[in-house]
């Protein structure tokens, strides 16, 4: 039996704003027979946020539970470059704050950032994509918080992370240094090693099979695609073998019958 289930969340626990029906109850249940931990690409809020975000769907989480790639980005910067690096944001507020309190970096509005980092941005205007362009020609490092193209709604899909980011990659013939979030390792490696875990002691739960399955097999994870979300039955069939997952569920609300907890 697995020691640890690590959660994606949008599409997942929830659609939008829209709870899955009997998940918060599967989570709870989970809770009082493994750690329950909860992994999510979205940038826009912080690991405080989304304790008090998950609460308002009935599931009980900490801050020490959760990685986001807003916290991910923190921790690769201050890992990578040190602590109070001039940082220009193409993100939302929950990316800044973690930005600030786990690196201690200072946000610049326009010229002089050491580093660009771009994330999901529901304001963006084109001032700032011509900010960001400024300080990657002038050298700064280009971090991605995640590379997702798309993010659910409660009926259909919104422009994601990846997509933002395609107009600055367009625009400067520059890649990426590092993207952060899945199918990137480096999220779950984080999340396992503060919890003392080996990816074979753990499932990883979610609804993209070239995003969520990709990265649970990649680190050697038991991976469960849910149906809830993006994935459906059908494009499972014609996915490469790292992307296969080895559970298929319709909800999150039976995972714990298919693992056998």
């Amino acid at each position: 039996m697995v020691q640890a289930i690590v959660f994606d969340m949008d599409g997942v626990l929830y659609r939008g704003s829209r709870k899955i029906m009997g998940v918060p109850e599967e989570i709870s249940r989970l809770q009082e027979k493994v750690a329950v931990l909860f992994l999510t690409n979205n940038a826009t809020k912080s690991r405080s946020d989304y304790v008090k975000w998950l609460a308002i769907f009935g599931i009980r989480a900490s801050e020490s539970e959760i990685m986001t790639s807003s916290f991910g980005c923190a921790h690769y910067i201050r890992e990578k470059h040190g602590l109070k690096r001039k940082v220009f944001v193409i993100g939302e507020q929950g990316l800044k704050d973690e930005l600030m309190l786990e690196a201690k970096a200072r946000i610049v509005e326009g010229k002089g950032a050491k580093i660009v980092v771009c994330g999901l941005d529901r304001g963006i205007t084109y001032k700032k994509y011509e900010n960001a362009m400024e300080n990657l020609s002038s050298g700064a490092a280009f971090m991605l918080a995640n590379s997702d193209p798309t993010l659910p709604k409660e009926r259909g899909f919104a422009p994601g992370s990846g997509a933002i980011a395609s107009v600055l990659i367009t625009a400067t013939g520059r890649k990426p240094d590092v993207t952060i979030g899945k199918p990137s390792t480096y999220l779950i490696d984080k999340l396992l090693q503060m919890h003392k875990l080996k990816p074979q002691e753990a499932a990883f739960v979610g609804d993209r099979l070239e995003i969520d399955m990709r990265m649970a097999n990649a680190v050697g994870m038991k991976s469960v695609l849910v149906l809830s979300g993006v994935a459906k039955r059908k494009d499972v069939k014609n996915a490469p073998a790292s992307d296969k997952p080895d559970i298929i569920l319709s909800s999150a609300a039976k995972v714990g019958q298919a693992l056998g907890i």
